[in-house]
């Protein structure tokens, strides 16, 4: 399978609750499209392994994002295209945080592309408890209150789409795919318009 290789680089946001499917819909569609991959556990694990909660690790939380957000810009500075896997779920609700993330896109010139993972109550607690990880522990132990916290589907400010991954795998990785891949073509589309209204201008003024 020939992979789609972005024209410009892309900051893709694959967010959702964990539990909700995004890693497994991240590999599907990293076979199809060009991109670094960045899971925040990855980083996490190295320091606590068995949980996400706790003080020591809500203290050195912020420390983490800024490492992954840190290595996420100089990709996109070098033009590669970044898969974030990350919940997102707390800071897509803080407008901080969303004019820092456009921000980061910005200086890049890259593109942001945002895609929800959702699923029922049942699959996302059916899913916790059969990949047994230690650090889903106090998410089952405080169910209801890990709901509230971390809702599965909330109002988002941003454009996006939402991949039910209750459904089809296949089908969801090819919505997915064609969303990130006609969402470039669209903005440049909307680049080559804005540069030829320039031109015309320019000839205008002439």
């Amino acid at each position: 399978m020939r992979k789609y290789l972005p024209q410009a680089p892309l900051l893709i946001l694959l967010m959702g609750v964990a539990g909700s499917g995004k890693s497994t819909l991240a590999q599907h569609i990293l076979r199809r499209v060009c991109a670094v991959y960045l899971d925040n556990n990855h980083i996490v694990d190295a320091f606590f392994p068995d949980t996400r909660s706790g003080h020591s690790y809500l203290r050195l939380r912020p420390r983490f994002y800024q490492a992954i957000y840190t290595i996420v810009k100089e990709n996109l500075k070098l033009g590669n295209s970044v898969l974030l896997d990350m919940p997102h779920v707390k800071e897509m609700q803080d407008p901080r945080w969303r004019r820092f993330i456009k921000k980061l896109a910005k200086r890049s010139r890259a593109q942001i592309v945002v895609i929800r993972c959702l699923c029922s109550d049942k699959t996302l607690h059916a899913r916790l408890v059969s990949r047994g990880e230690k650090r889903d522990g106090q998410k089952l132990i405080h169910w209801d209150n890990f709901l509230k916290e971390q809702p599965i589907n909330m109002d988002l400010a941003l454009p996006h789409l939402n991949v039910d991954t209750d459904k089809n795998l296949a089908t969801n990785v090819r919505a997915a795919t064609r969303y990130i891949i006609d969402g470039q073509q669209s903005a440049s589309g909307r680049t080559r318009r804005l540069r030829a209204a320039k031109v015309r201008r320019v000839r205008q003024v002439d």
